[in-house]
């Protein structure tokens, strides 16, 4: 990677809603964060995705209540959504599992780049309303969470 495809990456984050995003190659290793220092968390890598692939952490929005009683937790943006870490890894969440607020519940890939998708509710997931894989749309839902 050369000097103008860093500071090109660097522009593309500046201008992105992300709050931080990690890059890791053979010859570089950047890390840029909007809210100070802190803590890195590595994202799981998503099965098409070679280990080389910048991540990110991008906190969602708060939980949106549905029709029912529980509240779903929406597609932070547009992309591929990966409901386990690698394919013969256990799904990040089952319906009837309890979540604590910032637990991750899938990743989504968008231009190669993954976000972690985290619970905004404590509770326990009643329904999965997307397939591993899928193409997702911003604030769409992808959980019910039955709050408590």
């Amino acid at each position: 990677m050369n000097y103008d495809e860093v500071k090109e990456m660097v522009a593309l984050f500046n201008q992105s809603g992300n709050q931080e995003m990690q890059l890791e190659t053979s010859d570089i290793k950047l890390y840029l964060n909007k809210r100070g220092v802190q803590d890195v968390q590595h994202a799981p890598v998503a099965p098409s995705v070679t280990p080389t692939t910048p991540m990110t952490s991008m906190p969602t929005e708060a939980p949106v209540a549905v029709a029912d009683d529980t509240v779903a937790i929406e597609a932070p943006l547009v992309g591929s959504i990966y409901l386990q870490p690698a394919p013969a890894d256990p799904a990040f969440v089952k319906v009837g599992q309890t979540v604590a607020v910032g637990d991750v519940v899938c990743v989504i890939e968008a231009m190669k780049m993954m976000t972690e998708v985290k619970s905004t509710v404590a509770g326990t997931i009643t329904d999965i309303l997307v397939q591993n894989e899928e193409l997702v749309e911003y604030q769409q839902p992808l959980f019910k969470v039955k709050e408590g």
